[in-house]
């Protein structure tokens, strides 16, 4: 492998390693068919969120709601 392979590969493995870190999964529905189309499977790729970013998401609301609220001037 010379250099140049070298680079090109450490560059597309720094880029894709962070995508490798979420859990995902595939949600697919079926339609019914009828009498104008047949029916028809789509499918979707979602995000799950794990346990630790649950956490994560609930310590930054619980910061938010400690966080007193901007008292605005009063106008005249």
């Amino acid at each position: 492998m010379n250099l140049i392979e070298w680079l090109c590969f450490s560059i597309i493995l720094i880029t894709v390693t962070p995508a490798l870190a979420y859990k995902t999964e595939q949600v697919c529905e079926t339609t019914e068919a009828s009498l104008k189309a047949p029916a028809k499977k789509t499918c979707k790729t979602v995000l799950i969120m794990t346990e630790a970013q649950k956490k994560a998401v609930e310590e930054e609301k619980a910061k938010r709601e400690k966080k007193p609220a901007k008292k605005e001037a009063p106008k005249h």
